[in-house]
């Protein structure tokens, strides 16, 4: 995939909101093409950075060097967002950090996320600190897996 690909998908998704894609990615899997356009229906979601492993997207951005960060600390105090570690060849997404400053997202973020993907793809959660919030979202969700 080149430039002006990647800037034909950018365009076919007609948003105004920000959406960053790392120089190295080449393809845009359809699975997280479609994670991409749920995830713009979010309404506090702004920013949405792609790299060849990872998906991160939040309400606001940290700079690190020259490059912007969507933030997904968790306990962040004003953030909503996530980060998500990409394993396309084995059909796994992990939930790598979620927060949600504003009650009720953290859900509509997840809901975005599991119901874009197809029935034979995994869902991981691999450090659960969220004090039962993974454990509703896997009995909601038959594709989210806690280890």
């Amino acid at each position: 995939m080149n430039n002006k690909t990647v800037e034909a998908w950018k365009d076919q998704l007609s948003t105004n909101k920000c959406i960053l894609v790392g120089a190295q990615v080449k393809i845009i899997d359809p699975v997280v093409s479609e994670i991409v356009t749920h995830l713009l229906k979010i309404d506090m979601i702004e920013y949405i950075r792609l790299t060849q492993n990872d998906l991160q997207a939040s309400n606001e951005i940290a700079l690190k060097g020259r490059t912007k960060i969507p933030i997904s600390t968790p306990d962040h105090p004003t953030a909503v967002g996530f980060h998500l570690l990409l394993d396309i060849s084995h059909k796994t997404i992990q939930f790598f950090a979620i927060t949600s400053a504003v009650k009720g997202y953290g859900e509509r973020i997840v809901n975005a996320i599991v119901t874009s993907i197809p029935h034979d793809w995994k869902a991981v959660v691999v450090m659960d600190w969220s004090g039962g919030f993974w454990d509703k979202m896997a009995e909601k969700y038959d594709n989210i897996l806690i280890c």
